[in-house]
């Protein structure tokens, strides 16, 4: 099947672009589950007060930071997929023979 380039520009028009949605990790959903567990389990006073709050406050700062961390290997691997398909870097995979042959 061959294509030609105005068929391939009005191709790539018509679609949608396509974006990978922003990790979400939940933190507050994360913090509230926590504080249930450790007031279950023994570990937290079951009446409301500062060491609740202090618990949910911990749960929230670790679970922030591991979406941070998450987001950041995402977007390296992701640059790294893109360095890999759009500029050959490794060599001799299913692709680069492909384009290769297309130079032709």
């Amino acid at each position: 099947m061959k294509f030609s380039l105005p068929g391939c520009l009005l191709l790539l028009a018509i679609c949608p672009p396509v974006y990978a949605e922003a990790i979400d990790l939940q933190c507050e959903e994360m913090a509230r589950q926590l504080i249930e567990r450790f007031t279950a389990e023994g570990l937290l006073a079951s009446s409301p007060g500062d060491v609740q709050q202090r618990a949910r406050a911990i749960g929230l700062d670790l679970c922030t930071g591991a979406q941070t961390t998450a987001e950041q290997q995402h977007e390296q691997d992701k640059q790294k997929a893109l360095d890999n398909w759009f500029m050959e870097a490794t060599g001799d995979k299913p692709g680069n023979k492909r384009l290769k042959n297309f130079k032709r």
